[in-house]
C-alpha cells in the first residue's frame, strides 16, 4: 500500500502498524498510517465504492477550511487538483496523521478550558462557513424523518425499545415543527470530543467529516452536550457544557431562537447514538440510551432555564 503515495507526488516508505489510527475506520473500506520516505506520516483511507464523490466534495471543503487557518486535516490534493485518487478501481484519499493526547473520560466532562476550546471552533467554522458552497444541494436533513424511520424499524425488530422510546417522542414536536425554520449553517455532523485531536486541553484538529453538511445551527453543539451529558447527565450544566455555551456567546454563536430549542435538539439527535448502539450490537449502551433518553425527556423544562442561568440571562 506504501507504493500508492507516488499517486501524490510522494516518495515511498513504510506502513505505520504502530499507529493506531483515531476516528472511526469504518466510514470507509480501510484506513491505514503510512510513513512516506521524509518521515512524514500519513493517514491512507480506500473508500467504499459509493463514496468518492461526497468525499471529493468534503475534500474540497476541507481544503478551503484548512486555507481559512482552521485546524482540520485536509486532504492532500493529488493529480489534476482531485482529493480522491482512483487507482485500479479503487478510489483513495490521503490525509497527514495528526498525533495527539488521550482524551480522559469521563473525566473531560469537567474541563471548562476544553469547552472554551470546542466553543472557539466551532466560532471559526461559522465565519468559514460562508465560502464553502460544496454542500448547498444536497437535500435537507429532516431529523423527523430519521427518527421515524427508526422508531419504524425498531418497532419491527425491538419492540421493547420501540415501547421505552415512545414517550420520548411527544416533546419533541416543538422542535420538528421549527426544524425547517431554524438558522442554518455547514456543521461538521459528528461533532464530540472523541473527534477531536487533543493537545492537552486545546482542540488541534477536529476530524472524521464524514457527516458535514448544511444543519440547524446548533446541530454541532447539541451533540457535543449529548455525549458529555451521557457520561453524567449533572454534567450538562457544569464543567465543559457551560464553557461550551458560554463561549458561544460570547462569540455571537448562541442565537436565542435555535438556544430555545437546544434541549430537545440534543435529546432528538441521541437517537442517531441509539441507531449506532444498535448497528454494533451494543445492547449495554443500548439500555444506557434509553435511561438517559427517559432522563433528557423529563427534564428540558429544568434544562434550559438552567442554561440562560449560567449565560447570565
Amino acid at each position: 500500500m506504501t507504493d500508492l503515495l507516488s499517486l501524490w507526488g510522494l516518495t515511498s516508505g513504510r506502513q505505520r502498524t504502530d499507529i493506531i489510527l483515531p476516528g472511526s475506520p469504518e466510514r470507509c473500506l480501510s484506513r491505514r498510517a503510512v510513513e512516506d520516505e521524509q518521515g512524514r506520516v500519513w493517514m491512507l483511507e480506500t473508500l467504499l465504492p459509493a463514496q468518492f464523490g461526497r468525499r471529493e466534495r468534503i475534500g474540497r471543503a476541507l481544503d478551503k477550511l484548512s486555507r481559512a487557518g482552521l485546524p482540520v486535516p485536509a486532504y492532500l490534493a493529488g493529480p489534476q487538483g482531485r482529493f480522491v485518487v482512483e487507482h485500479d478501481g479503487q478510489h483513495h484519499q490521503l490525509s497527514p496523521y495528526i498525533p495527539g493526547d488521550p482524551l480522559p473520560q469521563p473525566d473531560y466532562i469537567e474541563d471548562g478550558a476544553r469547552g472554551e476550546s470546542l466553543g472557539r471552533f466551532l466560532c471559526r467554522l461559522r465565519e468559514a462557513a460562508g465560502a464553502i458552497h460544496e454542500f448547498d444541494d444536497e437535500p435537507p436533513f429532516n431529523l423527523e424523518g430519521y427518527v421515524n424511520e427508526l422508531m419504524a424499524a425498531m418497532a419491527g425488530r425491538r419492540q421493547d425499545l420501540h415501547r421505552a422510546l415512545m414517550p420520548v417522542l411527544p416533546v419533541l414536536v416543538p422542535l420538528f415543527e421549527a426544524w425547517p425554520s431554524l438558522p442554518r449553517a455547514l456543521c461538521h455532523g459528528d461533532f464530540h470530543p472523541l473527534n477531536i485531536i487533543w493537545h492537552g486541553r486545546s482542540a488541534a484538529a477536529v476530524i472524521d467529516w464524514e457527516f458535514t453538511g448544511i444543519r440547524p445551527c446548533l446541530f454541532d453543539v447539541a451533540n457535543c452536550l449529548g455525549c458529555v451529558g451521557i457520561e453524567d447527565p449533572p454534567a450538562l450544566v457544569r464543567g465543559l457544557a457551560p464553557a461550551l455555551l458560554q463561549t458561544l456567546r460570547h462569540g455571537m454563536c448562541l442565537d436565542k431562537t435555535s438556544l430555545a430549542l437546544l434541549p430537545e435538539m440534543v435529546l432528538g439527535l441521541r437517537f442517531a447514538w441509539m441507531s449506532e448502539w444498535l448497528r454494533r450490537k451494543d445492547e449495554e449502551m443500548a439500555e444506557i440510551e434509553i435511561s438517559y433518553m427517559r432522563l433528557l425527556a423529563n427534564s428540558l423544562d429544568t434544562l434550559l432555564p438552567a442554561w440562560k442561568k449560567l449565560l447570565g440571562e
